[in-house]
């Protein structure tokens, strides 16, 4: 609720500054660009909580690329549409380390990746004005962007044992009630500073932050399910669910570090299955994830070019 009042405002203050700048501006100013973008992909969740809002973990740093098409409306304000793929991954093992802070995740031991495609339609409002054509445009520009994005997710994970990447939603690795839908809104709100290549062409380096409206973007949430609704018998051990679902006993056997504080501190329960399980950890309510919404961070150069539009011919009388 706080971000869409967040964008709310964002976008009455964007509408505020197009009516301002647009007056006494020449509408035949306007200009179309096309173009595409090569970018870096974070993610920020449950397994990959990163440092701080701005300095996401960047050791699974993965590639985006996009298309889109600007219009330029008034001296400051441009719309734009445009759509990307890109993908983020995130690992318990890989990124947690053995500290207070990192522990629970340690332990937890989950892995998740996840292609997303978005289709994005944002305002961007420039520093410096244009009021001439765009041959007249500033040299370079800072700008910021918000808007609306819609995206679809397909969070994966790999079984123990295995580097094959299973879809982990038809599992209902929290529950057959907790589920979530592949398809998802998030507030798009960035920074970014263009240069003038050419009379045509221009070339910005922006970044900017998708905040979504799930928790499920890395398939994990807020607690751990019943075991009695993921496993059939202590002897299945081909049931995904129940191992997708729990992975702490595994981290205990492979981990012999981490084995040694388990038993220091936790010790090893039989949960209602009757499958072995890390105390505080597999059972119905206890905690998995931290309920926190998760976001990513699409950073990159766009490069565009500039429609030159019509040409007008002088008239001989």
């Amino acid at each position: 609720m706080k971000k869409l009042i967040l964008l709310t405002l964002l976008l009455l203050l964007l509408v505020q500054v197009g009516n301002l700048s647009a007056q006494g501006f020449n509408k035949k100013n306007r200009y179309t660009s096309i173009g595409g973008s090569i970018n870096a992909m974070n993610y920020v969740g449950d397994l990959d909580p990163g440092p701080s809002f701005l300095s996401p973990g960047i050791k699974f740093t993965r590639e985006n690329l996009g298309v889109e098409i600007v219009q330029r409306m008034w001296p400051r304000v441009s719309l734009r549409a445009s759509s990307a793929w890109g993908r983020v991954k995130g690992s318990d093992e890989q990124n947690a380390g053995y500290g207070p802070k990192d522990i629970h995740r340690r332990i937890r031991n989950a892995n998740f990746r996840s292609s997303i495609v978005e289709v994005k339609f944002d305002v961007i409002v420039d520093l410096w004005e244009n009021r001439g054509k765009f041959q007249k445009r500033p040299d370079y520009t800072p700008y910021f962007f918000g808007g609306i994005n819609y995206f679809h997710m397909n969070p994966k994970g790999t079984p123990p044992g295995s580097n094959n990447y299973i879809p982990l939603r038809p599992l209902h690795t929290e529950g057959p009630g907790k589920t979530y839908s592949l398809n998802q809104i998030a507030i798009p709100i960035g920074l970014g500073f263009r240069y003038k290549l050419s009379k045509q062409l221009d070339l910005a380096f922006e970044m900017g932050w998708r905040f979504t409206m799930t928790d499920y973007l890395d398939d994990v949430g807020s607690s751990y399910a019943d075991p009695t609704t993921l496993g059939s018998s202590p002897d299945d051990t081909l049931n995904l669910n129940y191992m997708m679902a729990n992975r702490t006993f595994e981290a205990y056997q492979n981990d012999p570090q981490l084995k040694a504080y388990i038993d220091a501190n936790n010790g090893i329960v039989t949960d209602a299955n009757g499958k072995h399980t890390v105390a505080g950890y597999g059972q119905s309510g206890d905690k998995r994830g931290d309920k926190n919404r998760d976001w990513y961070i699409v950073t990159g150069f766009h490069l565009t070019y500039i429609l030159p539009g019509k040409v007008i011919c002088p008239k001989f009388r």
